[in-house]
Protein backbone atom coordinates (compact mmCIF):
# COMPACT_ATOMS: atom_id res chain seq x y z
CA UNK A 1 0.00 0.00 0.00
CA UNK A 2 1.13 3.28 -1.12
CA UNK A 3 1.62 6.26 1.29
CA UNK A 4 -1.40 9.08 -0.62
CA UNK A 5 0.59 12.51 -1.06
CA UNK A 6 -0.91 14.87 1.28
CA UNK A 7 -0.25 18.99 1.31
CA UNK A 8 -0.40 21.21 3.58
CA UNK A 9 -2.38 24.53 3.85
CA UNK A 10 0.42 26.60 3.12
CA UNK A 11 1.36 24.79 -0.58
CA UNK A 12 -2.00 24.99 -1.34
CA UNK A 13 -2.84 28.37 -1.23
CA UNK A 14 0.55 28.82 -3.10
CA UNK A 15 -0.19 27.02 -5.68
CA UNK A 16 -3.63 28.52 -5.75
CA UNK A 17 -2.32 32.19 -5.22
CA UNK A 18 -5.14 33.04 -2.80
CA UNK A 19 -4.51 34.06 1.06
CA UNK A 20 -5.44 31.69 4.01
CA UNK A 21 -8.51 33.06 4.62
CA UNK A 22 -10.00 32.95 0.92
CA UNK A 23 -8.91 29.07 1.85
CA UNK A 24 -10.53 28.79 4.81
CA UNK A 25 -13.92 30.21 3.65
CA UNK A 26 -13.64 27.85 0.44
CA UNK A 27 -12.89 24.95 2.74
CA UNK A 28 -15.95 25.86 4.63
CA UNK A 29 -18.28 26.03 2.00
CA UNK A 30 -17.09 22.94 -0.03
CA UNK A 31 -17.04 21.12 3.22
CA UNK A 32 -13.18 20.10 2.96
CA UNK A 33 -11.87 17.78 5.90
CA UNK A 34 -8.07 17.77 6.52
CA UNK A 35 -7.04 14.19 5.92
CA UNK A 36 -4.71 14.63 8.97
CA UNK A 37 -4.23 16.09 11.79
CA UNK A 38 -0.80 16.41 13.95
CA UNK A 39 -0.42 16.92 16.89
CA UNK A 40 0.54 20.63 16.72
CA UNK A 41 -2.75 21.57 15.08
CA UNK A 42 -1.00 21.43 10.96
CA UNK A 43 -3.72 19.83 8.86
CA UNK A 44 -2.94 18.34 5.30
CA UNK A 45 -5.36 17.67 2.51
CA UNK A 46 -5.80 15.13 0.30
CA UNK A 47 -4.01 15.55 -3.76
CA UNK A 48 -7.97 16.11 -4.60
CA UNK A 49 -8.59 18.77 -2.20
CA UNK A 50 -5.67 20.75 -3.55
CA UNK A 51 -6.56 20.01 -6.80
CA UNK A 52 -10.09 20.88 -6.67
CA UNK A 53 -8.94 24.40 -5.13
CA UNK A 54 -5.75 24.93 -7.41
CA UNK A 55 -8.63 24.45 -10.24
CA UNK A 56 -11.30 26.17 -8.92
CA UNK A 57 -8.89 29.66 -8.17
CA UNK A 58 -6.82 28.64 -11.38
CA UNK A 59 -9.33 28.23 -14.31
CA UNK A 60 -13.03 28.45 -12.85
CA UNK A 61 -15.26 30.64 -10.80
CA UNK A 62 -12.56 31.27 -8.14
CA UNK A 63 -10.46 32.97 -10.85
CA UNK A 64 -13.01 35.40 -11.91
CA UNK A 65 -14.21 36.48 -8.44
CA UNK A 66 -10.03 37.10 -7.47
CA UNK A 67 -9.43 39.11 -11.03
CA UNK A 68 -12.67 41.40 -9.72
CA UNK A 69 -11.74 41.18 -6.14
CA UNK A 70 -7.91 42.72 -7.51
CA UNK A 71 -9.63 45.03 -10.34
CA UNK A 72 -11.30 46.64 -7.40
CA UNK A 73 -8.44 46.93 -5.83
CA UNK A 74 -6.43 48.57 -8.13
CA UNK A 75 -9.27 50.79 -8.84
CA UNK A 76 -9.20 51.87 -5.14
CA UNK A 77 -5.60 52.15 -5.09
CA UNK A 78 -5.61 54.15 -8.08
CA UNK A 79 -8.18 56.49 -5.87
CA UNK A 80 -5.99 56.59 -3.06
CA UNK A 81 -3.26 57.51 -5.20
CA UNK A 82 -4.85 60.20 -7.16
CA UNK A 83 -6.26 61.58 -3.32
CA UNK A 84 -3.05 61.55 -2.08
CA UNK A 85 -1.58 63.69 -5.07
CA UNK A 86 -4.36 66.42 -4.42
CA UNK A 87 -3.39 66.63 -0.55
CA UNK A 88 0.49 66.88 -1.59
CA UNK A 89 -0.85 69.51 -4.03
CA UNK A 90 -3.04 71.36 -1.43
CA UNK A 91 -0.32 71.03 1.34
CA UNK A 92 2.21 72.73 -1.88
CA UNK A 93 -0.14 75.47 -1.76
CA UNK A 94 -0.56 76.16 1.99
CA UNK A 95 3.02 75.90 2.35
CA UNK A 96 3.86 78.77 -0.50
CA UNK A 97 1.31 80.69 1.39
CA UNK A 98 2.69 80.41 4.62
CA UNK A 99 6.34 81.50 3.18
CA UNK A 100 4.67 84.28 1.03
CA UNK A 101 2.67 85.14 4.60
CA UNK A 102 6.27 84.93 6.51
CA UNK A 103 8.01 86.82 4.20
CA UNK A 104 5.67 89.52 4.53
CA UNK A 105 5.72 89.38 8.32
CA UNK A 106 9.67 89.23 8.42
CA UNK A 107 9.65 93.13 6.08
CA UNK A 108 7.21 94.45 8.59
CA UNK A 109 9.57 93.08 11.76
CA UNK A 110 12.44 94.78 9.68
CA UNK A 111 10.39 97.98 9.15
CA UNK A 112 9.50 98.01 13.04
CA UNK A 113 13.09 97.07 13.91
CA UNK A 114 14.41 100.39 12.37
CA UNK A 115 11.61 102.23 13.35
CA UNK A 116 12.72 101.33 17.19
CA UNK A 117 16.26 102.11 16.00
CA UNK A 118 15.09 105.71 15.19
CA UNK A 119 13.39 106.13 18.36
CA UNK A 120 15.99 105.30 20.34
CA UNK A 121 18.57 107.59 18.20
CA UNK A 122 15.68 110.19 19.21
CA UNK A 123 15.91 109.89 22.56
CA UNK A 124 19.16 109.72 22.72
CA UNK A 125 19.50 113.35 20.77
CA UNK A 126 16.69 114.56 23.44
CA UNK A 127 18.13 113.10 26.64
CA UNK A 128 22.11 114.96 25.12
CA UNK A 129 19.65 118.15 24.03
CA UNK A 130 18.10 118.16 27.68
CA UNK A 131 22.07 117.41 29.00
CA UNK A 132 23.16 120.55 27.39
CA UNK A 133 20.21 122.34 28.60
CA UNK A 134 21.12 121.49 32.27
CA UNK A 135 24.63 122.75 31.96
CA UNK A 136 24.00 126.07 29.90
CA UNK A 137 21.53 127.09 32.39
CA UNK A 138 24.08 126.73 35.25
CA UNK A 139 26.78 128.61 33.40
CA UNK A 140 24.21 131.61 33.35
CA UNK A 141 24.75 134.17 35.58
CA UNK A 142 22.34 133.38 38.47
CA UNK A 143 22.01 129.99 36.87
CA UNK A 144 20.73 127.41 39.79
CA UNK A 145 21.33 123.76 40.32
CA UNK A 146 18.21 123.02 39.82
CA UNK A 147 17.28 120.13 36.84
CA UNK A 148 15.49 121.50 33.81
CA UNK A 149 12.16 119.42 33.63
CA UNK A 150 9.62 119.23 31.39
CA UNK A 151 7.73 122.74 32.07
CA UNK A 152 10.80 124.43 32.74
CA UNK A 153 12.38 123.28 29.58
CA UNK A 154 9.97 124.96 27.62
CA UNK A 155 11.33 128.49 29.70
CA UNK A 156 14.98 127.66 29.12
CA UNK A 157 14.31 127.60 25.58
CA UNK A 158 12.45 130.54 25.04
CA UNK A 159 15.58 132.10 27.40
CA UNK A 160 18.01 131.15 25.04
CA UNK A 161 16.17 132.10 21.76
CA UNK A 162 15.42 135.27 23.43
CA UNK A 163 19.50 135.87 24.28
CA UNK A 164 20.62 134.77 20.44
CA UNK A 165 18.02 137.39 19.61
CA UNK A 166 20.05 139.94 21.46
CA UNK A 167 23.05 138.69 20.85
CA UNK A 168 22.84 139.17 17.01
CA UNK A 169 20.86 142.76 17.95
CA UNK A 170 24.08 143.62 19.64
CA UNK A 171 26.27 142.66 16.35
CA UNK A 172 24.29 144.69 14.30
CA UNK A 173 25.39 147.61 16.32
Amino acid sequence: MSKEQVYTINEIIKDAGIARSTFDKFADSRNLRPVKIEKRGKKFYSLADKELVVKHYKQGEGRKEKEKYTNHKEERHDEVVDLLKEQVQQLKQANEQLVHDNDILTDQLKVKDEQIASAHKLADQAQKLHLGLEQRMQMLPGGSDKDVVDGETTNVIKFFIAEEKGLKRADRH
